[in-house]
Order: C-alpha cells, then sequence, then structure tokens
C-alpha cells in the first residue's frame, strides 16, 4: 500500500507573478479529518483514517509566506494489514514570487523513508533553476507558479469569472512542475455546506467561495491523461474546505474540523 504517492498531492491545499490586486490570502492553521471516499476493485485499500493540518503565516510585511504541513494517516488493507504514514512538508515563498525553499519529509510506520530539500529561484528569463540538496541543477519553464502565486491566480481568475484555464504549479512535491486545468462553478455566497460542526468556521461566514476542481498532469508523460484530480470549495481569501482527492482507483475526502485565524502580519 504505497499511499505517499496519494497522499502528496495534497501539497496544494495545504500550501496554495500573478495577481497583484488580488485579495490578501488569510493566515490561518486548518484542521482537517480524512476518510476514505470511492474505491475500486483494482484497490488494495479498505479503510483510512487519519488528519491533516496546515499552517500559513507572513505575508507581503514579511518579505514571503510560510507554511507548515502534516498529514498523519492508517491505512488498513485487504488483508486488514495496517500501514501508518505521515508527510511533513515545509516552505517559504518569497513574497515577489523569485525562491522557494522546502523541506518534505515521509515516514512509514513511523521509519524515515523519503527526504528532500531544495530550492528553486527565477531567473531574468522568468525560467525556474531548481537545485535539490546533493542532486544536479535542473530547468523548469517560464509561466511555472509557486504555491502562493498559484493560489492566489487561482483565485483572481474566479473573481473575473473565468471558468476553466490552465497553471503549471511547482509546490516541492513531485520532481517538477505540474500542469493544471482547473475547472470553476459559479460562486456561492454563503457557507452553509461542508462545515457542519466546525470549530472556528464561522469566520467563513459570508466569504464568497467557489468549487474548483484541478486536474494535474505530468508534465513529461504527454499523453493528455490526468494523474489526478482535486475537489474543493475554495474562499475568496485562500482557505479550502470540502476536499476530494480522487485517483482511477481511490478517493480520499478531507473535511474541515478546526479553523484558527491569525492576526495580519503575524510572522
Amino acid at each position: 500500500m504505497d499511499l505517499c504517492k496519494w497522499l502528496a498531492p495534497l501539497g496544494f491545499l495545504l500550501v496554495i507573478g500573478g495577481a497583484a490586486q488580488a485579495a490578501p490570502l488569510q493566515m490561518h492553521r486548518a484542521v482537517y479529518d480524512l476518510s476514505l471516499g470511492r474505491t475500486e476493485s483494482a484497490s488494495d485499500i479498505s479503510g483510512l483514517d487519519g488528519r491533516m493540518v496546515t499552517e500559513w503565516r507572513g505575508g507581503p510585511a514579511c518579505g514571503g509566506y510560510t507554511s507548515t504541513q502534516r498529514v498523519v494517516t492508517r491505512v488498513t488493507g485487504l488483508d486488514q494489514s495496517y500501514m501508518s504514514n505521515d508527510i511533513r512538508l515545509s516552505y517559504f515563498e518569497a513574497a515577489d514570487g523569485s525562491e522557494f525553499t522546502y523541506t518534505r519529509a515521509e515516514y512509514t510506520n513511523g521509519e524515515l523513508t523519503d527526504q528532500e530539500d531544495g530550492t528553486a529561484s527565477r531567473l531574468d528569463d522568468g525560467k525556474i533553476s531548481l537545485l535539490r540538496e546533493g542532486g544536479a541543477r535542473s530547468e523548469m519553464p517560464a509561466g511555472v507558479l509557486f504555491p502562493v502565486e498559484y493560489h492566489r491566480a487561482v483565485i483572481e481568475w474566479a473573481e473575473r469569472g473565468e471558468r476553466v484555464f490552465e497553471l503549471a504549479l511547482f509546490d516541492g512535491t513531485e520532481p517538477r512542475e505540474n500542469p493544471t486545468t482547473v475547472f470553476i462553478l459559479k460562486q456561492r455566497p454563503d457557507a452553509g455546506d461542508g462545515l457542519s460542526g466546525a470549530k472556528g468556521a464561522e469566520a467563513l461566514k459570508d466569504v464568497a467561495r467557489w468549487p474548483v476542481r484541478i486536474s494535474y498532469f505530468d508534465a513529461e508523460a504527454g499523453d493528455g491523461m490526468p494523474n489526478f484530480e482535486m475537489g474543493l470549495m475554495l474562499y475568496a481569501n485562500g482557505i479550502a474546505t470540502d476536499m476530494r482527492l480522487d485517483y482511477i482507483d481511490i478517493e480520499i475526502k478531507a473535511r474541515l474540523k478546526e479553523l484558527v485565524i491569525f492576526e495580519d502580519g503575524a510572522c
């Protein structure tokens, strides 16, 4: 049961020049309960439970944004065996989008199974130079966005009423950028669904929100088929709820459990 390949893309939700005029992102800590949704006969998983915690701090006054993220799950196989997974990601993204540094670690059954540190810098021509610790330098094309840039761009396009568009994201969870196609449905004015029982959810009352679905692709595959798709409710302040990570043979659901709002300027 290789759950890491399923959980790594949750980085977008934990982190999300672009949108200079976009509304400020709300710095916050969000706790989500994870559960197993749809499964297909090809899957070797019969159950999943866990928790995801994401925290944003910083802003332009702080020189950039800092995010810490953790996803802990326990997976049950068809043979009733168990496996624990613990994925941790932290990053700093410069406010002007010029640099992105990250650290990612993955633990399986309490043992470190993967670790990576890297720095991505935007060059004068817009291309991105990526240097992983202990690895060779590589390059990504101009137009690739880091997580905060990407998140703000999606919100800006949603506010303009755009329904379908393409963006490329690099967030440190994959070897290089992920081309994405973003689908946005009509804006919803209130926060009635998906928030029942969530502590602190009253902060989302009257905040504009949009149902969003994102298809992620492998930059080098070229087969036109997404690796996975993610559905979520995206609020105009950058907070996400009611998330679903959808693969061919498995779906993971993330439901908001608790929301803590940080004061502006909390670096």
